[in-house]
């Protein structure tokens, strides 16, 4: 279970984020509100040019952005911070609004999760020190790369264009 600071910091950053997963206001004030359950973030590390994205193998997700489920005691932010580090050897500083919130069942025997994902920016020449067993790479966020929750990477895509505009 998550304290009082870090059920209120995601909640707050749902209020934030720049997108949200169709529906996700309703499960998030109906089910997640009155009982908050695990809690998962990610960070979607861009190049300059918001054309390529790091991504790590998951054994069974396939490629995703670094991330994984916030400890007790942490807030969202904190955790994908941490999650970023472990999984990629990268500490990076996170934009101030999370890219995306989503209700995420990462197992069919699993219920919902709040994920939310936050960006960054680095170098694509960045020495990265993946886990093992869990290698890092760049992929281009236009191209097909697969993913658990395929949506994803065109909400990924799109949010790297709107950003690349700016």
């Amino acid at each position: 279970m998550h304290d009082r600071w870090g059920v209120e910091a995601a909640i707050h950053d749902v209020s934030i984020a720049h997108m949200a997963e169709e529906g996700l206001l309703t499960w998030f004030q109906s089910e997640w509100f009155m009982d908050p359950r695990p809690l998962a973030a990610d960070v979607w590390v861009f190049s300059p040019d918001f054309h390529r994205i790091l991504v790590v193998q998951h054994r069974w997700r396939g490629l995703v952005p670094p991330g994984g489920r916030v400890e007790p005691g942490e807030t969202p932010r904190e955790g994908a911070v941490r999650e970023l580090a472990e999984e990629t050897g990268v500490e990076l500083l996170l934009a101030d609004r999370p890219a995306f919130a989503a209700a995420r069942s990462y197992r069919s025997d699993w219920s919902a999760t709040l994920n939310l994902s936050y960006w960054t920016i680095a170098d694509p020449a960045t020495q990265l020190s993946p886990e093992v067993g869990q290698p890092a790479r760049w992929v281009d966020v236009r191209s097909d790369w697969r993913t658990f929750h395929k949506p994803d990477a065109t909400v990924i895509a799109r949010f790297a264009e709107q950003q690349s505009t700016y």
